[in-house]
């Protein structure tokens, strides 16, 4: 009977050291703008809200549908203790250099909106043999690109609050066509104490997309330095490879952190309907450069229930014709519990 307990009792112990270590739930809202650094162009501006569950153990995912998918799904270089999903909603605008001009620019790119949902499956564990933090993460955008993504009528909505000019060419703007694409991404996460209670993080991540809209590979890395840095793989931009996960585990929830941060990301396209031009419509189009690389850095807060982030992104020439390189800062906001 005395054998009996302990075991119990160990077990219990084990369950709850499982359960300290899983995630809550978080709610991301993303507003990015070109006027962050004072123009308005190329991407101009994007919106996303998002909702991630809570983790749930890995010995679970055989419970439901949903985590019998997430088992069957490769998951290269890692033994996964954690699972959950999420779905978001994302609006990006796209327009030319000069958008006082109604007419097509045939040097500049396209007037386009894309607007999808995301269903996505996260996964968290440790690289084979337990000394890595590793995260890999399957998602799915299902949307339109053009008229139906609203993407005019918010612009000029935003621009007559602020009592800018409208934009005049949104006439020319890409078809409507729908938008199918799947992403697969990973990334590592490798640990750097400095000195004291501050402490670097090198966090490495690579993926590909692949669909109508957007295909391409990419590959990145994200160098971070601060105190009571959170238990996750680096905050992001709405446009990244790897999302932004969030969240703390339980036993980390009452410990504020500060953080910079640094990160750069290539990617080498296939195809880009939004500078390419519609797949199955006659369109305005450029030509556009096979590989984009961004420079990102920021700074997030930490709180027990909020993080809170700004984020200063450059990106190299997306088109042949582009006459400078673009910029634009990313406001973010999670709160998780």
């Amino acid at each position: 009977m005395k054998t009996r307990c302990c075991l119990l009792l160990a077990l219990s112990a084990v369950c709850r050291a499982e359960d300290s270590d899983l995630k809550g739930h978080v709610v991301n809202v993303w507003a990015e703008n070109d006027l962050f650094v004072s123009t308005d162009r190329h991407y101009t501006h994007g919106t996303r809200v998002g909702y991630l569950g809570a983790e749930r153990p890995w010995a679970t995912h055989g419970d439901s549908l949903v985590g019998r998918w997430a088992g069957w799904l490769p998951a290269p270089w890692q033994d996964t203790s954690a699972w959950r999903t999420g779905i978001s909603i994302t609006q990006n605008i796209y327009t030319p250099r000069d958008i006082s001009i109604p007419t097509v620019l045939p040097d500049d790119r396209p007037y386009a909106g894309w607007m999808y949902v995301t269903p996505t499956l996260e996964r968290r564990g440790l690289t084979p043999g337990g000394k890595t933090p590793s995260f890999d993460v399957w998602s799915m955008n299902l949307g339109v690109v053009g008229p139906a993504s609203l993407s005019q009528e918010s612009q000029n909505w935003i621009h007559d609050l602020r009592n800018f000019n409208e934009a005049k060419g949104w006439s020319n703007q890409l078809k409507n066509e729908p938008d199918l694409d799947v992403r697969y991404a990973k990334a590592f996460r490798f640990e750097a104490p400095i000195s004291g209670s501050l402490h670097g993080q090198f966090i490495p991540h690579a993926g590909m997309m692949l669909g109508t809209v957007q295909s391409f590979a990419s590959v990145g890395a994200q160098w971070r330095v601060g105190v009571n840095l959170p238990d996750d793989f680096g905050w992001r931009s709405i446009d990244e490879i790897i999302p932004a996960s969030g969240g703390r585990a339980p036993a980390n929830r009452l410990r504020r952190g500060l953080y910079v941060f640094m990160g750069a990301e290539g990617q080498a396209f296939a195809n880009n309907m939004l500078l390419d031009g519609n797949l199955y419509h006659d369109s305005h189009h450029v030509e556009k450069m096979p590989v984009v690389g961004d420079i990102r850095i920021g700074m997030v807060y930490v709180g027990k229930r909020w993080e809170i982030a700004y984020t200063h992104a450059i990106r190299s020439k997306e088109f042949r014709q582009q006459q400078d390189v673009d910029s634009f800062g990313s406001m973010s906001v999670a709160f998780k519990w």
